[in-house]
């Protein structure tokens, strides 16, 4: 096994390297998708729901996010890092709204 790692160890050091940099691709890029699409979402929810109903715009929101992001991209994303998304989202909203 010693005699095996020493001989591939450029090519494990390589795969290593490679799956490191589709996993920050994948979650970067997801991002970015996100981030495109949450400001539709935001807005979509306010207009659906109204005001005083923040937990159940949140609840749509993320939802709708999760249906669009690919399966492991889920795995990438935080809650919390979702979340500030949205607030985010939330905030250039109310400011192309004027509010």
């Amino acid at each position: 096994m010693k005699e095996f790692l020493l001989y591939n160890i450029h090519t494990i050091v390589f795969i290593l390297v490679c799956v490191i940099a589709f996993i920050l691709l994948l979650r970067f890029g997801s991002k970015k998708q996100i981030r495109a699409v949450l400001l539709y979402l935001v807005s979509r929810a306010e207009e659906e729901w109204g005001g005083g109903t923040g937990e159940i715009k949140y609840a749509s929101v993320v939802a709708a996010v999760y249906e669009r992001i690919p399966t492991a991209a889920r795995f990438l994303i935080t809650e919390r890092e979702l979340s500030q998304m949205i607030e985010t989202a939330v905030s250039k909203m109310k400011e192309y709204l004027g509010e």
